[in-house]
């Protein structure tokens, strides 16, 4: 062999007769998982057949659990859930596909997961984070120094507090 300069090998002996093969397939043959037909392989292809049987099933599975995750959570969403992707990673072990790939048993999920974390969906209001919430004010302003203050003193006041000791008596 020689080299063509760009790394290619090129044969030394040229064979005027045209000895080229032609690959053989059998159309005959079928695999279990998609019922086409299939060549046969060639002799020490079979390998890389397997490999690429096994991809195949790979991004089959993907797809699968691609579009279950789309109607999950879509479905979620429309329930009213907060993390509809948090919860669809929760229970992703749990899916269980038809023959036809689609997801069997979607409504079943979405029910097991407003049963096991309610708290994910509807519209409460969330808790305050404030660090002083739940720590009473000590009394500032009352009814009885409101009646004791002129009208200028009064004016100067955060209304807030006003109307809220006003709102108590």
């Amino acid at each position: 062999m020689l080299h063509d300069g760009i790394g290619a090998k090129v044969p030394t002996k040229m064979n005027t007769m045209n000895t080229t093969k032609k690959p053989t397939t059998n159309l005959q043959s079928t695999t279990a998982v998609e019922n086409e037909p299939v060549a046969e392989p060639e002799t020490g292809s079979a390998a890389e057949l397997s490999r690429l049987r096994e991809e195949n099933q790979q991004l089959r599975t993907t797809m699968r659990v691609t579009a279950a995750r789309r109607q999950i959570t879509d479905e979620l969403a429309a329930a009213g859930a907060r993390s509809p992707e948090l919860l669809f990673d929760a229970v992703k072990g749990d899916l269980q596909f038809a023959e036809d790939g689609s997801l069997q048993n979607a409504a079943a999920i979405t029910a097991m997961l407003r049963k096991r974390y309610p708290e994910q969906f509807g519209t409460q209001a969330l808790a305050s984070i404030d660090a002083a919430a739940g720590v009473a004010r000590s009394p500032g302003l009352t009814k009885e120094a409101l009646a004791k203050m002129s009208a200028s003193e009064i004016a100067e006041l955060d209304w807030e507090d006003v109307k809220r000791t006003l709102s108590r008596y």
